[in-house]
């Protein structure tokens, strides 16, 4: 008997969105309908399957792309019938919330970014504005709201007064199953990996610079806005041989080749609230492969390496990172951290995460 028929609806490949993978499959087998709705990206990334749609735009990027896309998912929204919408984000909510209310169902809000203060928006004090006004507009009517991190959790109890619970980004433990084929043209052992979205403030081109005077390698599973920016650093500092850019990958392959990377690297710059308070999907995934990694001093990764040494967490400063680098090549600190990544795949996991998902999906529609 299916408990809730939801859709899911998105400004995102859902090719890549691992954290709308993992919570859409745990609904699916736990008795939900779930479908979702997505973006078609310009590069022509997204694959559509039984239970996803694709909106194609006109507008990749700006206040017209936001606009489009709402217009677009209220129009598909209204000749659709679902027990739940659930906007992720806020640049979803307006099109979900006036369709939740035309349609008479639930409405829930997943959100994985603080809107009004990404880097791209906490300079820019009339769109930081905008955003805010959004969610005190629409959240407080949402029968539901989750996000990614316990600081998120309180900052927006605090600025919107709006209770929100918490399921974070966490990798499923990969249990005997089948790997697929190492791909060609990356080092097969032994670099340094840096996995995600390659856009501004990632620390990605902080630490570029640094490796010019070390031998280590580094590979790069992602593609974002300064890729080509990336790019063109790379080339001007001679690390052509050493830095391997093959784009975004499936998460089944990031698994097989995080598996043999020496040290995973997840660094933000200090620009708003949704970095310092983010708990990305990376930090999990590298502990989940097995391998240590060097972490931005933010409040959410401190606390959870109180709890399990899996890396070390610095500061986004050549100094720092140099420092960082010698330390994980020392083989027993390495060998200290891989030890702590077991006890802690155990415990930091979907598969015990997805079990407070459906506590509040359940207390949501199960009667």
């Amino acid at each position: 008997m299916v408990k809730a028929s939801i859709l899911i609806v998105a400004n995102s490949d859902l090719l890549y969105d691992q954290r709308l993978q993992r919570i859409s499959s745990s609904l699916r087998s736990n008795g939900y309908a779930i479908d979702l709705l997505g973006r078609l990206f310009s590069k022509g990334t997204s694959e559509k399957t039984r239970q996803d749609e694709h909106l194609a735009m006109w507008f990749q990027k700006g206040k017209l792309a936001y606009l489009e896309l709402n217009f677009r998912i209220f129009f598909w929204l209204i000749f659709r019938k679902y027990d739940a919408i659930c906007s992720v984000d806020l640049d979803t909510l307006p099109a979900c919330w006036l369709a939740s209310r035309l349609r008479g169902c639930r409405l829930i809000q997943d959100s994985h970014e603080y809107m009004a203060e990404v880097p791209e928006v906490a300079s820019r004090p009339l769109t930081r504005w905008i955003w805010h006004q959004v969610a005190k507009l629409f959240l407080p009517s949402c029968n539901l709201n989750y996000t990614v991190s316990a600081s998120l959790v309180e900052e927006f109890r605090k600025v919107y007064h709006v209770d929100f619970h918490l399921i974070r980004n966490i990798s499923k433990r990969r249990l005997g199953q089948n790997e697929i084929p190492y791909p060609d043209g990356i080092p097969k052992s032994d670099f340094l990996v840096f996995l995600g979205a390659v856009n501004m403030g990632r620390g990605l081109e902080e630490l570029l610079p640094i490796l010019v005077n070390r031998t280590e390698s580094l590979v790069v599973l992602g593609d974002g806005d300064r890729m080509p920016a990336v790019r063109k650093l790379v080339n001007e500092l001679g690390l052509d041989d050493r830095v391997f850019l093959p784009g975004k990958v499936s998460p089944e392959m990031a698994a097989v080749i995080l598996k043999k990377a020496r040290v995973g690297f997840n660094l933000l710059t200090d620009e708003g609230l949704s970095y310092r308070y983010s708990l990305a999907n990376k930090f999990f995934d590298y502990v989940q492969a097995g391998i240590p990694q060097v972490c931005i001093a933010f409040p959410e990764y401190e606390i959870l390496m109180k709890e399990f040494q899996v890396g070390i967490t610095c500061n986004l400063n050549p100094k720092d990172l140099n420092s960082a680098l010698d330390y994980m090549a020392i083989t027993e600190n390495r060998l200290h951290h891989i030890e702590e990544t077991a006890k802690a795949a155990l415990v930091w996991n979907w598969q015990e995460e997805e079990k407070e998902l459906l506590r509040m999906y359940d207390g949501l529609f199960v009667r």
